[in-house]
C-alpha cells in the first residue's frame, strides 16, 4: 500500500511539472560569463533541480561512505575491547579462584593438625 502511494505522489508531481512546462515555454537569456545563450525557462529550471538533486545524490553518498567507515571502524573497536575484557574477566576469574584453593588449603592443613 505504501508503494503505491508513492507511485500516485509521483504521478501527481509528474503532471505538475508538465503543466509548469506548458505555462514557462518562453525563452531568457542565461549569461555564463563566457557566452550567453537563450533557453527556455521550463529547461532552466529542470537543469537546476537535476543538478540539485545530483548533488544531493553525492553528498549523502559521501556521508553514507564516511558513516560506513566510522561504523566498521567502531565496530572492530567494540570487538577489540570485549576480547580485551573477556581476557581480563578470565584473568580475574583465575586469580580469584587461585585465591579461593590456597585460602582453603590452610584451612585444609588446620583441621588436619587439630
Amino acid at each position: 500500500m505504501k508503494r503505491q502511494g508513492k507511485v500516485i505522489i509521483a504521478i501527481l508531481i509528474v503532471i505538475l511539472i508538465a503543466i509548469f512546462s506548458v505555462m514557462n515555454t518562453e525563452s531568457i537569456p542565461i549569461h555564463f560569463g563566457f557566452t550567453t545563450v537563450s533557453w527556455p525557462l521550463v529547461l532552466i529550471l529542470l537543469v537546476a533541480v537535476f543538478l540539485g538533486a545530483l548533488l544531493m545524490f553525492l553528498f549523502a553518498t559521501i556521508s553514507n561512505y564516511h558513516n560506513k567507515k566510522t561504523i566498521k571502524h567502531q565496530t572492530s573497536r567494540i570487538q577489540a575491547l570485549e576480547t580485551r575484557l573477556d581476557e581480563t574477566q578470565t584473568v580475574k576469574t583465575h586469580s580469584v579462584n587461585a585465591g579461593e584453593v590456597k585460602k582453603k588449603q590452610p584451612e585444609a592443613k588446620d583441621d588436619v593438625h587439630d
